[in-house]
């Protein structure tokens, strides 16, 4: 069995702290609010026709050309 040093013990302990602040703030962002303007264009291109948009070969068509 191996010894572990109060030091050792501290170190993961900060690790730890900082993996869970790190996980606070990522679930803090999912509770944010989208600005209006960011609504706005979400429904706009929800509203749009499917017909209207190009297909993902016609996307790779036009970036393959470059």
């Amino acid at each position: 069995m191996s010894t572990v040093t109060l030091e050792q013990i501290n170190n993961g302990i900060l690790d730890i702290k900082q993996e869970l602040d790190e996980i606070k703030d990522y679930l803090e962002e999912e509770q944010m609010e989208l600005s209006d303007e960011t609504k706005k264009r979400i429904q706009e291109s929800r509203s749009r026709p499917i017909s209207e948009m190009k297909t993902q070969k016609e996307i790779e068509e036009k970036y393959h050309e470059l």
